[in-house]
């Protein structure tokens, strides 16, 4: 009897163990985070205001945590093949998404996207922001938005970049053409660095895009910028009116980047992320490195409060989707 009383009082003291010792180890692996490279996949090509940012922020992760951050672009789909992708990776901190407002507004404009914005991912942190601009080649003869608009309706159909398909450019663009009637032609880029090529060049006259990746060719004279797409003036572009401003009220659509983990990191993970990512963007250094780039730092919210952020965002581009009628086929 003593040793049945014995045996029993061992192996619950060894369960007891088991049980302390797995509760303890999602923070003793945080502690050990990360101990390999970790890779950032960011959903844009090179060179445009995701990669830029991306860039900085990897740099910066890596003198933090002693370890590289590298990234990967996987272009294509405004976000999409990125998100995708990530989604589907092993959920231990090695590999995060760094992606724009696309990320949100993919899955109410196309059925074939197969990932759920909130569901299928820990969101680490909010990261920038950045108004879209309409900006035309300097050939195009306007300089305000009704001159614009009565630019476009005499050219009968005027193609119009983004940064892709289903992204905030895009449906900025949209939601010009649907407020104000003008003839716009969506033609999508992969990525804000093409798009806005190709209006420089003059292969296409008006692009919508985010301030950073416009905002050097606007300071040398290669662009001209028409409105802000903001439901405010840019603090950034205190002289460029908004959209708004022309009687096209309610007008808002703006880029930001969100950093992003696949569902069922562990919380200790995601928080040391959101910590470091967070002390990084509030540095001086950091903010500004963006305003020379002509972009906000946004950090400070908790990842509670980014999934909030991140729903809320993806009403409000739900809402422009069906005020729109926006599809896109794959």
């Amino acid at each position: 009897m003593i040793r049945s009383l014995a045996r029993r009082r061992l192996l619950a003291q060894a369960a007891a163990c088991l049980i302390l010792g797995s509760a303890a180890f999602p923070s003793a692996h945080a502690e050990s985070y990360p101990s390999r490279p970790v890779t950032v996949v960011v959903a844009f090509a090179p060179g445009g205001m995701t990669d830029i940012v991306g860039r900085l922020l990897a740099a910066e992760l890596g003198e933090a945590f002693k370890q590289s951050f590298v990234v990967e672009n996987r272009p294509g789909a405004a976000g999409q093949i990125a998100t995708e992708y990530v989604a589907r990776r092993p959920a231990d901190g090695y590999t995060l998404l760094l992606s724009a407002t696309g990320h949100v507004i993919g899955p109410a404009v196309q059925k074939s996207v197969r990932y759920r914005p909130v569901l299928d991912f820990e969101p680490i942190a909010l990261i920038a922001k950045a108004p879209n601009m309409l900006v035309v080649n300097p050939a195009v003869p306007v300089h305000t938005v009704p001159e614009f608009v009565k630019w476009a309706k005499e050219q009968g159909s005027v193609p119009y970049g983004s940064a892709g398909a289903g992204g905030s450019t895009h449906l900025a663009g949209e939601l010009f053409r649907h407020m104000t009637g003008a003839p716009l032609v969506h033609v999508p880029y992969k990525g804000a660095s093409p798009s806005t090529s190709a209006v420089v060049a003059g292969q296409i006259p008006v692009v919508f895009q985010d301030s950073m990746s416009v905002s050097a060719f606007v300071a040398a004279g290669k662009l001209r910028p028409i409105a802000v797409t903001g439901a405010e003036r840019s603090k950034l572009f205190p002289d460029v009116p908004t959209i708004a401003e022309a009687g096209y009220k309610n007008f808002d659509a703006y880029t930001w980047l969100g950093l992003y983990a696949p569902a069922g990191t562990p919380k200790d993970i995601v928080a040391r992320l959101n910590a470091e990512v967070n002390r990084i963007m509030a540095s001086p250094d950091m903010v500004a490195k963006l305003k020379r780039q002509q972009a906000e730092a946004a950090g400070g919210l908790s990842p509670a409060a980014f999934r909030d952020y991140v729903g809320e965002e993806v009403a409000k581009w739900r809402n422009t989707v069906k005020l729109t009628g926006v599809q896109i086929e794959q």
